[in-house]
């Protein structure tokens, strides 16, 4: 599957096979050999979470070394605890090895779809090396079933994905909506899913998604289009489903905001036109369906500003790929997601079959290049499927198959689907914030198109419906009784027009109706049921949040609340407690928010002017530059020519190199010679580390008095990378002279600045 995938330098550069410490991945050789050193093999790819693959629905996370799989994490309680541990090296698959210079996810990918089948039993069979030593290790996931040959159609393997990801997602919904993340969209991508699951179930996650949304305050001088446009989208189609016009008084509002804040162009920007930042088509095709959408609801729309942003995206098709602002088209067929925004959201318009048939067809040809895309491919595989599904069978068929490894492997064992790190997230460019399996990020998106046999969202291909704004007059006089919550006079207009002859379009419109009603109905009593079990169970403040949505749906009268009522008022007390609980997980969870690295900006706002328990003594030996800029001994030398004897000793004679401050660059190609010298008065430490930061592409290793103990690669260019160095490393420093060296080579112009630190001993 997907051979033509395309691959990255940076991820496929094949390294030694190494065993995993705490310190990073080891191997020795050479001096270090000879010294009795560890060498840390070092790559940001194995420390931080967002540059690490998920292993499948293993529970085991990994570093992409080669053509082989290092595991750096597994949950307790996943399939592979017991199985794998932190010190293994996966090699290959069934029995046989990854080949030398191959991307090993794929085998890995097509390995679990196969484990998954009934003929399998779930047994996943991996060849490790633990210790040094090779052998077979066999992991017992969850059987799933194979897939269909029209999957997600006619699937009952992409059915249970499809409900397995909702329920991973409606455990990690507060009790008041909101999906807790660092951007603003989750809600709206979560919302989204419940509702096209078109499972009664999720109908009151779906439900409190939306209010939750309705219900914020919308400032003018926030600006930000990125949650306005997911957030509008989401109201739109939950209207559109549902006919709960509670939500469309902030609809309105969001959408005369978007049309206030589109750029002149027709596009839109992070934040408006304001702040000197171009158009980011990105967030401005999701703007403009928001508005497409909310016009479809009835609701008033600057047409103009509508028609203007129409113009200025149908411009592309046929041309290349939508550009990342107003620029010239770009040349291939990807576009991370906005090519496919563009083909859906002209099929939401209609009347653009031109340019819906140009960008499906471009994005239903784009299989070996979906991982492509700044800050990571999410938007890519969000919005990929849905726009294939507009290109003719065979080419939607093509688009998928090829991607089946991908999709299986990114799907975690307790129902999360996660969208695994790119070129960028891997260099240090960008974060890799959606490749973490928390689930608000890509959960909701990359699950989304398994719901499109449901067909109940109208970007997921749902027909236009009976709460749209323009329908026939015997539709318009049963949907309003709905709208209006007129109860009685509903039922009996629907009765009543069971047997009236209706033209074909209208008995869909009536079906789609009574369809929705007997949902809204077996939700309600499945709410009722869920809250009532909360409230038993001590979680009085989620039952009140559940009864208070369902009181916006129907009414605070409804007689049917009563029994519900009683119940949470004999423990209203708790409630306050239970949201303060809520509010205080949610802070907490933020502190592991790995864009903000080491403290977590929670953490850091909470313990301002608080002294900690403890601090770690560490003391610089070499500082680093990022205060004081430090002076090196440096030289270059072109590729190939022979590195000077000795050079990274103490003995060695510098004097005619060439003294300047860190950090030291190098033009690409050529190998960078660095030399630090320093002076100890006491060689007794407790512990070392070094601190590095570097670049994409980058090689680095780092000597202390002419013994290599790291070598990095790829290193992190935006900050400094603690490197625990292993104990055995102490004893290469001596009191007196000491010289600590690097040796840098790289693809491009990069930087590399090393520090030495020690915790002093006792």
């Amino acid at each position: 599957m997907m051979t033509k995938m395309k691959r990255y330098a940076w991820v496929w550069t094949v390294v030694a096979l190494v065993a995993f410490t705490s310190a990073g991945w080891l191997q020795t050789a050479g001096a270090a050999e000879a010294a009795g050193v560890p060498v840390v093999q070092w790559s940001p790819h194995a420390v931080y979470k967002g540059r690490q693959i998920v292993m499948g629905p293993t529970g085991a996370r990994g570093w992409v070394n080669g053509s082989t799989i290092g595991v750096t994490f597994v949950s307790k309680a996943s399939p592979a605890f017991g199985v794998l541990q932190v010190h293994d090296t996966v090699i290959g698959v069934g029995g046989k090895v990854f080949k030398a210079g191959s991307d090993p996810r794929v085998p890995f990918g097509n390995a679990i779809t196969e484990a998954e089948t009934q003929a399998k039993g779930g047994k996943l069979s991996l060849r490790i090396i633990r210790d040094g030593k090779e052998q077979d290790a066999v992991v017992p996931i969850a059987v799933m079933g194979s897939y269909s040959p029209t999957w997600p159609y006619d699937c009952a393997k992409s059915s249970r994905i499809l409900d397995e990801a909702c329920a991973h997602l409606a455990r990690a919904q507060y009790p008041d909506g909101h999906i807790p993340a660092e951007v603003g969209m989750a809600t709206a991508w979560c919302g989204l899913l419940f509702l096209a699951s078109d499972d009664a179930k999720y109908q009151d996650n779906a439900r409190r998604a939306a209010y939750w949304i309705a219900a914020r305050t919308w400032e003018k001088d926030s600006l930000n289009c990125w949650p306005s446009g997911y957030s509008g989208l989401l109201l739109a189609e939950y209207y559109l489903a549902t006919g709960d016009k509670t939500v469309l008084p902030t609809l309105g509002e969001l959408s005369s905001f978007l049309a206030e804040t589109q750029m002149k162009c027709g596009s839109w920007g992070h934040n408006g036109p304001w702040g000197g930042y171009g158009a980011v088509n990105q967030v401005g095709l999701v703007c403009l369906m928001a508005m497409v959408l909310s016009n479809e609801c009835g609701l008033e729309v600057d047409m103009a500003a509508m028609k203007r942003s129409l113009g200025f995206f149908e411009r592309y098709a046929d041309k290349g790929w939508v550009p990342y602002g107003d620029h010239r088209p770009y040349m291939g067929n990807n576009g991370n997601g906005k090519s496919a925004l563009a083909a859906v959201v002209f099929d939401l318009v209609g009347g653009h079959a031109p340019a819906v048939r140009a960008f499906a067809g471009t994005v239903a040809s784009s299989y070996a290049y979906r991982e492509d895309g700044h800050t990571g491919p999410y938007f890519s595989f969000f919005w990929g499927p849905l726009a294939a599904r507009r290109a003719d069978d065979a080419a939607f068929r093509k688009f998928l198959d090829e991607q089946r490894w991908y999709y299986d492997l990114a799907r975690t064992y307790d129902g999360g689907v996660v969208c695994q790190p790119n070129s960028e997230n891997l260099s240090g460019r960008t974060p890799g914030s959606y490749t973490w399996s928390g689930p608000g990020y890509t959960t909701s998106g990359m699950a989304l198109f398994y719901a499109l046999p449901q067909k109940k969202l109208r970007i997921l291909g749902a027909p236009r419906g009976p709460f749209a704004a323009r329908v026939s007059a015997a539709v318009k006089q049963l949907r309003d009784n709905w709208v209006n919550r007129k109860v009685r006079p509903f039922a009996d207009k629907l009765e009543e027009m069971q047997d009236a002859k209706l033209s074909d379009d209208d008995r869909r419109m009536v079906d789609t109706l009574a369809a929705v009603a007997a949902r809204q109905s077996q939700s309600v009593k499945l709410t009722l049921a869920s809250l009532i079990a909360d409230a038993r169970e001590g979680d009085v403040y989620s039952a009140a949040e559940k009864l208070k949505s369902l009181e916006q749906l129907i009414g605070k009268d409804a007689p049917e609340f009563a029994d519900a009522r009683k119940v949470i008022e004999s423990d209203a007390r708790w409630i306050e407690s239970g949201k303060r609980y809520y509010e205080a997980w949610a802070a907490i969870k933020e502190v592991s928010d790995e864009y903000w690295h080491y403290y977590g900006k929670q953490a850091m706002a909470v313990m301002d002017g608080v002294e900690p328990i403890m601090t770690l003594p560490w003391q610089p030996l070499v500082p680093a530059s990022e205060h004081v800029a430090q002076s090196w001994k440096t030289t270059q030398l072109a590729a190939g020519d022979n590195v000077p004897a000795g050079w990274a000793s103490v003995g060695f004679d510098d004097a005619k190199w060439v003294e300047k401050n860190a950090p030291g660059g190098n033009p690409g190609g050529k190998v960078l010679l660095m030399r630090k010298a320093l002076t100890l008065h006491d060689a007794s430490f407790a512990k070392l580390r070094l601190r590095l930061i570097g670049g994409k592409g980058q090689t680095a290793k780092v000597y202390i008095n002419g013994v290599l103990v790291v070598n990095a690669t790829n290193g992190d260019a935006k900050r400094y990378s603690p490197i625990d160095l292993p104990d055995e490393a102490r004893r290469l420093l001596t009191k007196g002279a000491n010289v600590l060296a690097v040796t840098m080579q790289s693809e491009g112009n990069t930087k590399v600045d090393v520090a030495l630190d020690a915790i002093v001993g006792r």
